[in-house]
């Protein structure tokens, strides 16, 4: 039974996500109560940075991982759009193209050694314009920006880490690398609270963070070569170049480079706009209240995204109706878990911290609805793209990045008239408006389902999967 836990893709992968929920649950209580707001503001900024540090990935992660899974499933070839892909014959191979793989893997390296540099340089400049008013409330302490110093290294680490997650995620071992990451959550937590108990400042949680970094970037790395050498295939230190694979990557991951950058101005731009304020306690709440839901989303969606692989498998097969119930089953579950977490967060948050004697809280009931509210249709949506990029036709760039110069945009001309709430519907509205359907109605085209059947047959296949898993109480099997 353990073992079948163990290697559970869902579990582990939820696993890894319920001991980061576990961190906020058990260190934030301690970090809000020994840091100041400053420290509590430069702490969640310090996602936002690293964030920003790794859009240099420009999407060639979630290129590679869907590469590799194609190549796995025996493709001989990555389409590059979806007029090739319609055309490919259906895979009849299903044994793993290691040939490709390894081609996959060797071109990955100078992709990814021009890409960590890219890291370092965004961070180094854009890092600094987004922390500068924090540290000039603290009044340029000496330990916050040693501590943002540190980042650099650790996002230049954490890039190249991307490429090996990507090919353990492509090879389906989403669970061992979801298991180790839970590992060292879990170590992370004791140190963080061993630290924070002599009230150590952010420098020492965040050299922590880039420790943890480097034996992460060590396992991933040896787990990938150790599955090559399994397949009599020993990775050389040569760098080659397959311009073939490099076409069809680039195809996909330009566009998606572009969509991650606007998605990263939808998601984090209302924190980088509110980070520019005089009051550091308004500051802390938000950023607090926002980090906190996109816990909630992050543990949410990976009901679903545990199962990319075999969505994009599906995919190469052309296995629709497989595709409908798989996805139908993990994303209903997914919202379930969000509202559920969103309803107790909503009602008892502020009721919690007041218990631990917390001074820090939630932004406002109404703030709160449509913050949550814009994170679930997100969610929602974000799931039809993840179907429908899987035949590597990307069609998402320019609304995602019209999307986030908009809320930017409006964002800092608002917020001096209307305040947070402005800033706030901004992004709603930004969404709701086109980026919430859009990626659904393409879904729904790819997959023959008509939207009035989509509407009953989605959560109703979601419920029976709920209600069959209670029953058994197995959620171990797909």
């Amino acid at each position: 039974m353990l073992k079948k836990i163990l290697n559970n893709a869902t579990f582990m992968s939820w696993s890894s996500y319920f001991v980061q929920f576990g961190s906020f649950l058990i260190v934030l209580p301690l970090l809000l109560k020994v840091y100041s707001d400053v420290e509590v503001s430069f702490w969640f900024l310090t996602t936002t940075i690293i964030g920003f540090a790794l859009m240099a990935d420009s999407g060639f992660g979630s290129a590679l991982s869907r590469a590799a899974a194609y190549f796995k499933a025996g493709a001989d070839y990555l389409p590059r759009n979806k007029k090739e892909y319609d055309e490919k014959d259906k895979i009849e191979s299903s044994e793993p193209n290691v040939k490709q793989l390894s081609n996959l893997l060797v071109t990955s390296k100078r992709i990814y050694l021009f890409l960590s540099l890219m890291s370092a340089l965004l961070i180094s400049a854009g890092g600094t314009l987004f922390i500068w008013n924090i540290i000039e409330l603290s009044g340029h302490r000496l330990d916050l920006w040693i501590a943002f110093v540190i980042l650099i290294p650790h996002c230049i680490l954490a890039i190249i880490t991307i490429k090996w997650s990507a090919f353990m995620k492509g090879l389906d071992f989403i669970a061992q690398e979801a298991r180790f990451s839970s590992l060292l959550g879990v170590i992370r937590i004791i140190l963080f609270i061993i630290l924070l108990s002599f009230k150590m400042k952010p420098v020492f949680l965040i050299s922590i963070i880039l420790l943890l970094e480097f034996f992460r970037f060590l396992y991933l790395r040896n787990f990938v070569l150790k599955w090559f050498a399994k397949h009599n295939i020993s990775i050389s230190r040569e760098i080659r170049f397959d311009k073939t694979i490099f076409s069809s990557l680039w195809a996909a991951s330009w566009r998606l480079g572009g969509i991650f950058w606007g998605n990263y101005f939808v998601e984090q731009g209302n924190s980088i706009i509110i980070a520019q304020i005089s009051d550091a306690k308004l500051m802390a709440s938000f950023l607090f209240t926002t980090r906190i839901l996109e816990i909630i989303k992050n543990v949410s969606q990976i009901t679903f995204y545990s199962k990319i692989p075999t969505v994009f498998k599906l995919t190469a097969q052309k296995n629709f109706k497989s595709i409908k119930s798989l996805s139908s089953s993990f994303m209903f579950l997914g919202i379930l878990i969000m509202v559920i977490a969103f309803l107790l967060i909503g009602i008892f948050g502020d009721q919690i911290l007041n218990i631990l004697s917390i001074s820090k809280t939630f932004v406002a009931t109404n703030l709160f609805v449509i913050m949550a509210l814009t994170q679930l249709l997100d969610m929602h949506s974000s799931f039809h793209a993840g179907i429908y990029t899987s035949t590597n036709h990307i069609p998402f760039l320019i609304p995602s990045i019209v999307s986030g110069a908009i809320i930017i945009a409006l964002g800092f001309y608002i917020l001096p008239i209307y305040g947070l709430l402005g800033i706030i519907l901004v992004r709603f509205l930004v969404q709701i408006s086109f980026n919430n359907w859009y990626a659904m109605y393409l879904s729904l085209k790819l997959l023959k389902w008509p939207l009035y059947k989509y509407i009953y047959e989605f959560p109703l296949i979601g419920s029976k999967f709920i209600i069959n898993k209670l029953k058994t109480l197995d959620f171990l099997k797909s």
